[in-house]
């Protein structure tokens, strides 16, 4: 299949996934730039330059841009360190200023973002490993949108009014991620790659939609994530 082909128009999916994320965001970061401190910009600026890398990646293979491509690729080396060590800092804070958020829920969060975050780290692993092999590599590149998807879509939920608590626009989140995973995994289903990356990757999300109405009232967890935390 020719390099310009095999998912051409990707970017422009992964295009349509930003702007699910600027807008989930709008209210919490993106509108309040100005009022927000420093370990809040690393992880924003952080992932928002992995959605970018997403969406110019396929679109300089597309156009036979190979040589930038795999610079840019190598320098996710950089970048995804701090993403995790960023979404880490974030589990922090939130854990510290916990009456900020709703009753019962900075526990679960945590648990949704430390799985997200080692659901990430292995996905971005395979795709460097198979970044040889086409198939896979775009594939689980693809894959890695979804992380971020989780919490945009649940602000989204909320800003129009489609959920008037946080289990119904976490639910709603996961359902909306899930779908567009089976609809992807029926659209590829002649093609073996769906068996290492999108059907593996939809297990791993259905998993954590169930655990997470329950992770916040785990003991053990709750006092990993104070120990953590430093927090008591």
């Amino acid at each position: 299949m020719a390099n310009s082909k095999f998912y051409g128009n990707a970017y422009l999916y992964l295009i349509l996934g930003i702007i699910i994320v600027f807008w989930g965001f709008s209210g919490s970061y993106f509108g309040k730039l100005g009022q927000t401190e420093l370990p809040y910009h690393i992880h924003g600026i952080s992932a928002t330059l992995w959605m970018i890398i997403l969406i110019v990646q396929p679109y300089l293979y597309k156009i036979n841009k190979l040589k930038i491509h795999r610079y840019l690729g190598w320098s996710t080396l950089i970048l995804v360190p701090t993403i995790v060590l960023g979404g880490f800092e974030m589990m922090k804070l939130m854990i510290h200023n916990q009456e900020f958020y709703p009753p019962n829920t900075v526990y679960r969060l945590a648990f949704i973002d430390a799985v997200t975050l080692l659901g990430f780290i292995v996905i971005y692993v395979l795709a460097i490993y198979y970044r040889k092999n086409l198939k896979l590599h775009a594939r689980f590149m693809v894959c890695t949108i979804f992380g971020p998807l989780n919490p945009a879509l649940t602000r989204v939920f909320f800003a129009v009014n489609m959920a008037d608590n946080f289990n119904v626009a976490l639910t709603y989140a996961y359902i909306l991620i899930e779908l567009s995973l089976l609809i992807i995994i029926w659209t590829e289903r002649k093609e073996k790659e769906i068996k290492f990356t999108y059907i593996p990757v939809l297990i791993f999300t259905f998993v954590q939609h169930l655990l997470m109405y329950s992770a916040g009232n785990w003991n053990w967890w709750v006092n990993m994530m104070n120990e953590i935390a430093n927090y008591s």
